[in-house]
């Protein structure tokens, strides 16, 4: 009998047939949902980097050796919203002598004013977006 051709059928494989029945639509399904979203195209929003463009002045408002930074700029870009730090430097000894976070919403504008926490040398300051999120 084990060598039988006639003999009787081998039982259906249900585990593979239930898989392949619900794996198969389950994964087109999937293709479909990204294809429509745009994954598939690369137009998705990402949680990656943002797109922008930003330009910092910086002023000096001292008396003596100590005083105060008025911080403004601009960023423009592809998202609604940005929290942009800014460094002030001096110039000579690239010391940091203050920093501020701008939350900038519903414009594309920012000023504020930092203390200087340390002595602001003859050269002057400097001032540099450090972040962008």
């Amino acid at each position: 009998m084990a060598d039988d051709e006639y003999g009787s059928r081998p039982r259906p494989r249900r585990k593979t047939f239930l898989i392949l029945a619900l794996g198969v639509p389950g994964l087109l399904g999937l293709l479909a949902a990204l294809y429509s979203t745009g994954a598939l195209d690369g137009n998705t929003p990402s949680l990656g980097p943002k797109n922008y463009s930003a330009h910092v002045e910086c002023q000096v408002n001292s008396a003596g050796s100590q005083g105060t930074v008025t911080v403004s700029g601009t960023i423009t870009g592809d998202a609604t919203r940005y929290s942009v730090t800014v460094e002030v430097l001096d110039t000579a000894s690239h010391q940091r002598i203050g920093s501020q976070t701008f939350e900038v919403r519903g414009t594309n504008t920012f000023e504020g004013t930092t203390a200087a926490q340390a002595p602001i040398g003859p050269a002057g300051i400097e001032c540099k977006i450090t972040k962008v999120a």
